[in-house]
């Protein structure tokens, strides 16, 4: 069977499922897709609910989820207000404050004329921040609008901000109407239920480590694979070896916290021995505990999240587990990239064609500067004739060049729009996930580092063997293609 694109798994680094005994999984985006518009302006119109309510302007109200606004990867400046698109050399390729679109000179004045640390600003890294970062958007752009309405400085916005959505996540006002209707929020896949047994005749053991709390978790995952289980299963909880929720995600990696057994009757929770057993719920925990009572060590585990810092930079970084990220934005783009492809041929095919141009300038420039050395020695020994011939070759030579900068002018201006309008295509505001113009984003840059394999979907696992092979083939250095 030929796969589609957006149904392929894609490796960075070789990954022989042969060897891997345990895979473990995250819950929210990655066994449970959301429905990002409706789940997401819930987060945003519950938190501004929030902000009113702690005596914000009132105008606030009027403010629009936007699902085109904000997508994963981008680099939030709480500082100064600004929303950035950065690439793999740390190069800030696009910026807003708030609603406005920084030019160049003013990206270059705040960001590339030296070296900023992007650890000291916030990651987008998961769906559940496109939310808060898009309330962070609208109230600067009312901010720079309505001059003295909001007395606090951005980076105390964006502290109150992280504040009331977390409170929106804690006291239930978002994931009650979950619960209550998940048809509306989360995306049932009907290939779920059989793409995990497949994992599980494969001689895998599952575990689901989620940061979810239990009674949330158990509402999801029941809708998603209650309805389609193979016969000689109870409950969604069959699948999994390990039940592991409130994992504190990446603290869960870093610390000694006991695993917590938690009473599903009651609610109730208290640390337990040294065994983990099948068929219980835990919270919170260790990876270095888990390893030990299970039994296995860094590299027998797949973990499979969608967070690049708190699933898949943590897990393999400070653990040695191998990883999968998911990338659900990758099936939306795979179709975009299949209809853009001859905008794509023609901006390559120009940006050849203008290398021919450049370099053809550049024979003129030298030109140009060894008649005008000549020049200057001709007339330092009073040699008028040849002075006067090397004046009229450099006029003619002038001519060129002019005549050949105005071409590169016109050229780089089309291929830039060109560039441009297939980017739209791609996405209205940000472009291409993996990509900033043509260079790697910052973003597509993490995933090739710390995500072994990536893929649209949990479910794209049930188009490979549990002992297939992973083999990479991307690392190509520019001379291995030239």
């Amino acid at each position: 069977m030929s796969l589609k694109k957006w149904q392929k798994i894609y490796v960075n680094r070789s990954l022989n499922m042969g060897s891997i005994k345990s895979i473990g999984f995250d819950m929210d985006h990655t066994l449970a897709p959301y429905n990002h518009i409706n789940f997401e302006a819930v987060a945003f119109e519950k938190t501004l609910d929030k902000f009113i309510a702690a005596g914000y302007p009132k105008e606030l109200q009027k403010l629009q989820f936007d699902p085109t606004s904000v997508i994963r990867g981008l680099l939030v400046d709480h500082e100064r207000g600004n929303l950035l698109k950065v690439d793999a050399h740390k190069y800030v390729k696009t910026a807003f404050h708030g609603k406005r679109r920084l030019d160049k000179e003013e990206r270059h004045r705040l960001y590339n004329s030296e070296s900023f640390k992007a650890e000291n600003l916030k990651s987008v890294d998961t769906f559940f921040s496109l939310s808060e970062v898009q309330l962070f958007v609208e109230i600067v752009d009312f901010m720079d609008r309505h001059p003295g309405r909001i007395k606090k400085s951005y980076a105390e916005i964006y502290h109150d901000l992280r504040h009331y959505i977390d409170l929106s996540h804690a006291d239930g006002s978002i994931k009650d109407k979950v619960m209550a209707t998940p048809s509306h929020y989360i995306k049932k896949d009907k290939h779920l239920c059989g793409a995990l047994k497949r994992l599980i005749s494969g001689g895998k053991s599952l575990f689901l480590l989620t940061n979810s709390g239990w009674e949330y978790t158990d509402a999801i995952m029941g809708y998603l694979l209650n309805d389609t289980l193979p016969e000689d299963f109870k409950s969604w909880r069959d699948f999994f070896d390990l039940v592991i929720v409130n994992g504190q995600k990446p603290k869960f990696f870093t610390s000694k916290n006991p695993f917590e057994e938690i009473n599903i009757s009651t609610g109730e929770s208290k640390v337990c021995d040294d065994t983990l057993k099948r068929g219980y719920i835990y919270a919170k925990g260790n990876a270095a505990k888990l390893q030990e009572v299970v039994g296995i060590v860094g590299d027998e585990v797949l973990y499979v999240g969608d967070h690049i810092y708190g699933d898949i930079i943590s897990s393999k970084g400070l653990v040695n587990w191998r990883t999968m990220l998911i990338v659900e934005e990758l099936e939306h783009e795979l179709h975009r990239l299949e209809e853009t492809k001859g905008e794509l041929e023609k901006i390559q095919d120009s940006l050849r064609e203008r290398e021919v141009l450049d370099e053809e300038l550049q024979k003129l420039r030298s030109l140009r500067r060894s008649l005008d050395f000549q020049l200057k020695n001709a007339a330092g020994l009073g040699d008028k004739k040849k002075s006067s011939h090397l004046l009229r070759e450099l006029e003619k030579l002038d001519d060129k060049v002019t005549e050949k900068e105005e071409v590169l002018t016109v050229f780089n201006k089309t291929i830039k729009n060109i560039i441009e309008k297939r980017e739209k295509q791609i996405h209205p505001v940000w472009g291409e996930l993996m990509k900033v113009n043509l260079e790697k984003s910052r973003f597509a840059q993490q995933v090739e580092t710390y995500a072994c394999i990536y893929s649209s979907s949990v479910t794209n696992l049930r188009f490979y063997s549990p002992f297939k092979q992973f083999i990479s083939f991307h690392d190509i250095l520019p001379h291995d293609i030239a």
